[in-house]
């Protein structure tokens, strides 16, 4: 009798361990429906667009049910919390395949009928890592140069073309340059363009490698922006590079700049007050070749995810969000879309999604982020003293500036140790 009654205990400890634990089975809400949770760091203009998205599938059918969250520190909330779904920037998806946290998403395409060939080859780079796919690129945001009409009718395309500008404009006013260089901010953006139109590769194995003469003389190109060719004012701090495009000009008492390169979610704001006046193209070619740079977002599924109605409605997710119809949502929201089938219908109405398309002419130059472990650990030296200290200081030497490129590399060498085995 006593075993009997060990046997229930033992039965019913089972259960409630696996009611508790929620193990690999499905949530369902009220009305039946597969919950899968998504969680991002759109938490600024772009996440309404998000939410069109995730509320038109939500209405498009009655099996599938997306609980989205979009939190600031949505890292830090998704590496504590249980998600289905992540929206990870491109220079972050090798650190979270390495940690175990996001898993290969190739079946996932099949079951959404999705093929590589459906996305621009930009987007294919950044989703796959060793052969393999592990996320869907929801877009690139390069760095994107807008332009006040009011001061130059073209776009420059060179370095050449901004000295020329900047002559122009100072001839006029002491007050106005062609465009300003930051110390804070956008200057990852900055030093990654940089390297790619030098052709310089700064990823060494799994470690980023600066210390190289090549890169030490791309970087002075921005040194001499403010202090050689003083085509940008000095002293800029964070943003520097906006809020100076963004000033009105007044005797003396502010600068300007008609040329702002900078991040595609300012858009909204500067054309709020420049109107027919703002200009947007591609970056121009300041180094030796044109190329461009920037981040891009990337939807992983958590490596936790094994239940095959969830995968199943993740498949589903993805059929319904990589189609011009549904992702155009997107390009509303001033980011550009790396679906083809999207792109064409930015194309087509390109003055309506002006961001979206001059965006979109950059894939084919774009160079992505490297793929290292903590991506943004080892670029924090360069990012929080290098760049301050290279715009900041006019007697800089280029030998000056390789000792400290040397010093953020082993910093970045230290970091790359912590990788996992």
């Amino acid at each position: 009798m006593k075993s009997f009654k060990w046997l229930v205990l033992l039965i019913a400890s089972v259960l409630v361990l696996g009611a508790c634990s929620g193990g690999n089975n499905a949530s369902k809400s009220k009305d039946g429906k597969i919950q899968i949770s998504f969680i991002n760091g759109f938490t600024g203009g772009d996440g309404a667009y998000m939410k069109k998205i995730t509320d038109g599938f939500n209405a498009s059918q009655d099996k599938y049910e997306i609980v989205e969250s979009q939190e600031k520190d949505h890292y830090t909330k998704y590496k504590s919390g249980d998600y289905d779904m992540v929206v990870i920037h491109g220079n972050n998806l090798e650190t979270y395949r390495l940690d175990g946290m996001i898993q290969e998403v190739g079946p996932l395409y099949e079951k959404a009928g999705l093929k590589e060939s459906d996305f621009h080859q930009a987007g294919m780079d950044l989703a796959k890592l060793d052969g393999k796919l592990y996320g869907f690129p929801i877009d690139i945001h390069p760095l994107t140069m807008f332009y006040n009409k009011e001061f130059t009718q073209e776009a420059p395309k060179t370095y050449e073309d901004l000295k020329k500008l900047n002559a122009d404009l100072q001839a006029k006013n002491k007050d106005l340059y062609a465009l300003g260089v930051p110390s804070s901010g956008l200057v990852e953006f900055y030093m990654l363009m940089i390297a790619a139109q030098n052709g310089v590769d700064l990823q060494d194995g799994n470690a980023l490698n600066f210390a190289q003469p090549e890169y030490a003389d791309a970087l002075m190109t921005f040194h001499d922006m403010v202090w050689k060719d003083k085509v940008s004012p000095a002293g800029l701090g964070l943003d520097g590079e906006f809020k100076t495009f963004m000033k009105e000009a007044d005797s003396g008492k502010a600068v300007q700049s008609a040329i702002a390169l900078t991040g595609p979610w300012y858009y909204a704001a500067a054309k709020e007050k420049f109107g027919d006046s703002l200009g947007v193209a591609p970056i121009p070619q300041i180094g030796k070749q044109q190329a461009a740079y920037g981040n891009a977002h990337m939807l992983a599924v958590s490596a936790s995810v094994e239940d095959e109605e969830v995968k199943e409605g993740i498949a589903e997710f993805a059929k319904y969000m990589f189609t011009p119809e549904n992702l155009i949502n997107w390009a509303d929201g001033g980011q550009a879309p790396v679906h083809l089938k999207t792109i064409e219908k930015v194309t087509a109405e390109k003055d309506k999604y002006q961001i979206a398309y001059q965006n979109s002419l950059q894939f084919d130059s774009y160079v992505a982020p490297p793929q290292v472990y903590q991506y943004g650990e080892q670029i924090r030296y360069m990012n929080e003293k290098v760049f301050s200290k290279l715009v900041g200081t006019e007697n800089l030497t280029a030998d000056q500036l390789m000792k400290e490129l040397e010093s953020a590399t082993k910093k970045a060498q230290q970091i790359a140790e912590t990788q996992p085995k």
